[in-house]
């Protein structure tokens, strides 16, 4: 026999003496540990459930602190492949359910108590409520890097179903920005995306009202919150089997998700085109990068995900044997089969199937939809039952919400910009971010 090749890594001769090896460090290729292992259980076992009275308060400051450090380390671990160790302990300490109940908390305080702060708060506290408000994308971003496992959304059980209506009304609102959004267009800069020279840009920036200031930084928020949801929906759709049935009767029958996705792939908010100059943007890794017209047709991560929400929602048995077809959904569905080219399928290749699939559905009769709950779906009996998001009707019921703002404004918000201390720790949080328009944004607003 041969001799067998030696190589540096051989366990005798002179190659193992001359090898270094370094002791390891606790760097990773993306930059240096935001926390360690041992200070993330720590971290993740301390963390509990606020009432919304709580909301903005220097214990909800110094928890949103732990889970931002959280977040970062997440996308570190997730961007160079390493040991997810920040999940393993949300799991381990059954956390999931935490996140998402904390989610629907800021969600219910925005729409509910944040309008009756602003008369009062409004140029005296908008620092401090910029980042009550930027704890919501800490949370989705959180969640968008745990979803893209199956074993999250499998542990996270019947409290999937608060976190697809969660989904469901970003996707609402990003189909109809003028319904949310408060600065205009949800999709651009509304001070920079018309300023030729940056001394206009300046001059338009120096301005703003703090009303305005704050409602560009809340939609801007909206806004990128919404592209996450985005993502969430995709996983979500990918993982359905492992999922409740009554998750799945969620995502077809309540929300029919698939008439959510269309008008995404239809007029796709990530894409943009500057009045000012001509040129073409895309938000690419949630920062907005310009775009030559010859690469527009390139598929950016964001385009691809309600591609790949509409693949899953076709293409899975479990959701075939629940999604009844009538003549809406057929012309809704019909609606994108013109965007499947073949600089598309070059792109995104299983789109071959779906595209067989439509040619096929456009030569098949379909019945009309029936008047019931559901659209048709599985209430052959016109009843249909559908169980309670259990979360949110936890926080919401019963809340007298003027006496929620009053309590806040009296105990929470009481001190201004100037004199918050809690501000103050922010800078070593945002300062040591890993990256991302949206940590850019809160360490300018600090």
């Amino acid at each position: 026999m041969a001799n067998r090749p030696t190589h540096q890594w051989e366990t005798g001769g002179k190659r193992l003496g001359a090898m270094k090896i370094e002791e390891e460090q606790a760097v990773s290729p993306q930059g240096p540990m935001v926390v360690d292992p041992h200070e993330t259980e720590k971290i993740v076992e301390s963390l509990r459930k606020f009432d919304i009275k709580e909301v903005g308060s220097s214990k909800y400051f110094d928890q949103h602190m732990q889970l931002e450090k959280l977040n970062q380390q997440a996308h570190q671990n997730a961007a160079s492949n390493s040991d997810e160790y920040v999940l393993e302990a949300f799991l381990t300490f059954n956390k999931v359910e935490f996140l998402i109940h904390d989610l629907l908390l800021i969600e219910a305080w925005k729409e509910h108590v944040y309008p009756l702060l602003l008369q009062d708060l409004t140029g005296r506290n908008n620092s401090r409520l910029y980042f009550v408000l930027y704890h919501e994308a800490t949370l989705v971003n959180l969640l968008e890097v745990f979803c893209y496992h199956k074993h999250v959304c499998e542990a996270a059980g019947e409290r999937m179903l608060d976190l697809v209506d969660y989904v469901a009304r970003k996707m609402a609102c990003l189909n109809n920005p003028a319904a949310m959004f408060r600065d205009g267009d949800a999709s651009s800069d509304s001070i920079g995306i018309d300023a030729k020279t940056s001394k206009e840009f300046a001059a338009k920036l120096e301005a703003r009202t703090p009303t305005e200031e704050l409602a560009h930084h809340t939609s801007e928020i909206d806004f990128r919150v919404c592209l996450v949801s985005v993502s969430l929906c995709r996983f979500i759709c990918e993982h359905a089997d492992s999922l409740p049935l009554s998750v799945v009767s969620r995502l077809t029958d309540t929300h029919d998700m698939m008439i959510l996705v269309v008008p995404l792939i239809e007029n796709p908010p990530w894409t943009r085109r500057v009045a000012a100059t001509g040129k073409w943007q895309k938000m690419v890794d949630y920062k907005w990068t310009e775009v030559k017209p010859i690469d527009l047709m390139k598929i950016t991560k964001l385009e691809g995900q309600p591609w790949l929400t509409l693949y899953h929602l076709l293409a899975k048995s479990i959701f075939r044997d629940r999604y009844h077809l009538n003549t809406f959904r057929k012309a809704q569905m019909l609606r994108v089969r013109k965007y499947i080219n073949d600089l598309l399928l070059d792109q995104l290749p299983f789109l071959a199937d779906i595209q067989r699939y439509m040619d096929e559905l456009a030569i098949t009769e379909v019945p009309e939809p029936r008047s019931v709950v559901g659209g048709g779906g599985a209430g052959a009996g016109g009843i249909m039952f559908e169980q309670v998001a259990v979360l949110r009707e936890s926080i919401v019921k019963g809340q007298q919400w003027p006496e929620v703002a009053r309590h806040q404004i009296a105990t929470v918000f009481t001190m201004t910009d100037r004199t918050d201390r809690d501000l103050a720790k922010m800078v070593e949080v945002y300062s040591n971010a890993a990256g991302g328009d949206d940590d850019e944004d809160a360490a300018a607003a600090v």
